[in-house]
């Protein structure tokens, strides 16, 4: 096992490293006397659990902490302090245990016991995910991989999840991501839940979709980074690009396009954020569907004239209704009862 440990006092790195070496000479330990240079030897080799100090001059434990889980969410965590205050935001970012100086090697003892046993627990339960990995946001806001279907533990989680996946890879400073999902709450509280949402997500998304979908953080601001996922609203934009690059689309283009949108863009939800996008996407079926319906009319087939004109009833968009009960009326006699 490879364990990192952080720790800006050289006395008590020297004491870590002497009670690890006591409980197993074979644990490769890596030591680091500020986190900036733990995050460059976790970029080289990553290692399967940390010993982090909390408050150091530099950067938090909690705040290294974020930087790790991001290169490796299922890194095991134990945070060593000498302060019991920080115990409810150690265990918020999943962390194994929660040690308070001075360390006695009894103690050290039993957070390695709880390491090696989460380590066994994650080396057996997870090989990866061989499924496509989906991304579903038209009716609702769905992950999926093969079978597996990922379940939000909070509901705020799958907010902040969709407000990062809305900003399309632009980096959000996790302040406005704050104020946006907490804005009657306390600025350091606030900072706090994201940070705990975060870590869980993190954890919940690895283990359905390996490294395919990554929340980055970097310069105190988040963004999501897809890899190989099949993403039904960018597939979606892309359709309906390709099938407007020409001056009068294919028959074919617009229906493939139309196949894509099943629904408002986070439809079962009320997020006032998304409105906006919400809308344009809107307009860019309907003017999908408004082509598929003029060439099934020029073509005169009834039953998929009727099977679209429904659909752009039921979504409740306007401008056409007179011009298409009139062709309703005209093949078939019975405009209202036909209509949905």
């Amino acid at each position: 096992m490879r364990l990192l440990i952080v720790e800006d006092e050289p006395e008590m790195i020297a004491v870590i490293n002497t009670l690890v070496e006591n409980y197993n000479k074979d644990i490769e330990i890596v030591s680091c006397s500020n986190p900036y240079q733990a995050m460059k030897a976790f970029d080289e080799q990553p290692a399967d659990a940390a010993f982090l100090d909390i408050k150091m001059p530099e950067m938090t434990g909690l705040e290294l902490a974020d930087y790790l889980t991001m290169k490796k969410p299922d890194i095991n965590l134990v945070f060593v302090t000498a302060y019991n205050n920080y115990a409810q935001e150690a265990f918020d970012v999943n962390a194994v245990d929660y040690v308070l100086k001075p360390i006695r090697q009894e103690r050290l003892n039993r957070a390695l016991d709880k390491i090696y046993k989460e380590v066994d627990i994650k080396r057996n339960k997870y090989i990866g995910p061989q499924s496509e990995v989906k991304i579903q946001t038209f009716g609702k806001i769905v992950i999926f991989s093969g079978e597996s279907v990922l379940k939000w533990k909070r509901k705020k989680s799958q907010e902040v999840f969709a407000y990062l996946l809305f900003q399309d890879s632009v980096p959000v400073h996790k302040e406005v991501l704050c104020e946006l999902m907490w804005p009657d709450c306390e600025p350091q509280r606030a900072s706090h839940y994201l940070q705990t949402i975060i870590h869980q997500m993190r954890k919940s998304i690895a283990e359905i979709a390996g490294n395919k979908i990554v929340i980055e953080y970097a310069d105190h601001s988040y963004r999501i980074r897809l890899e190989g996922v099949d993403y039904d609203m960018r597939r979606f934009l892309d359709s309906y690009q390709r099938a407007f690059t020409h001056k009068v689309p294919s028959a074919e283009a617009l229906i493939e396009t139309e196949q894509i949108y099943c629904g408002l863009y986070y439809g079962e939800e009320c997020w006032i954020w998304a409105l906006g996008k919400q809308q344009d996407l809107a307009i860019k079926y309907q003017r999908v569907l408004e082509k598929i319906i003029e060439y099934k009319m020029k073509e005169d087939n009834i039953d998929e004239g009727l099977y679209y004109i429904n659909k752009w009833f039921a979504n409740g968009f306007y401008g056409h209704q007179n011009e298409y009960g009139t062709w309703i009326r005209q093949k078939t006699g019975a405009a209202e009862q036909r209509l949905i």
